[in-house]
């Protein structure tokens, strides 16, 4: 086989392979907008401090005790929550030092200008994922502002009966949209030079 009937023989079927198998298992995290934080099974859950975008400083308290100051707090760091039964609504709070504000996980009523401070994000495996926004009105709602993993916890929208404002279920498409656009562009090199062959 000379190199141009490998290229378009393999790379073609390849690129083609990749959108079937790979770009599933990536696309699977969705978030949601004020989602609510549910423990997953009876037992510990444990928090991580994964990263902080913010420029002011911020501490998220769970049950009246702080968690993390993103400032002071190195990323990595885990606790222990406790120990929870199956189905427990965990609600956190996030203090904004510069401001004085204060926003919680889970539907807008519960913040001072009435939407989501939170993206909430099922990551497999019982991990869960929750990103914050830290601005009154939600600042550029990328919810990078401060980001925790949760174990033991899965996710869904708003039930709260007569709930006027229920969880928004978006999609995380960066990793994915960025591997199908390189596959595509792939699979567009390989049929191109096929098409160049006498």
């Amino acid at each position: 086989m000379n190199r141009l009937n490998f290229r378009t023989n393999i790379l073609l079927p390849l690129s083609m392979a990749m959108g079937i198998f790979i770009l599933p298992s990536i696309a699977q995290a969705t978030g949601i907008v004020g989602g609510n934080l549910l423990v997953q099974n009876d037992g510990d859950v444990y928090v991580t401090f994964k990263s902080s975008d913010a420029g002011y400083t911020s501490t998220m308290s769970f049950n009246g005790q702080n968690l993390f100051t993103n400032h002071s707090s190195s990323e990595g760091t885990t606790l222990n929550l406790g120990s929870f039964s199956a189905g427990t609504a965990l609600n956190f709070q996030l203090l904004v030092h510069n401001t004085g504000n204060t926003f919680s996980t889970g539907m807008g009523a519960l913040n001072p200008d009435g939407i989501a401070h939170t993206l909430v994000s099922d990551m497999g495996n019982g991990s869960t994922q929750v990103g914050w926004e830290d601005l009154l009105g939600g600042g550029d709602l990328d919810y990078n502002d401060l980001v925790f993993e949760f174990s033991n916890t899965t996710t869904e929208g708003d039930e709260i009966p007569g709930s006027e404002d229920p969880g928004k279920l978006i999609a995380n498409p960066e990793p994915s949209t960025m591997i199908l656009f390189g596959s595509g562009l792939l699979g567009l090199g390989a049929w191109r030079l096929r098409k160049k062959q006498p």
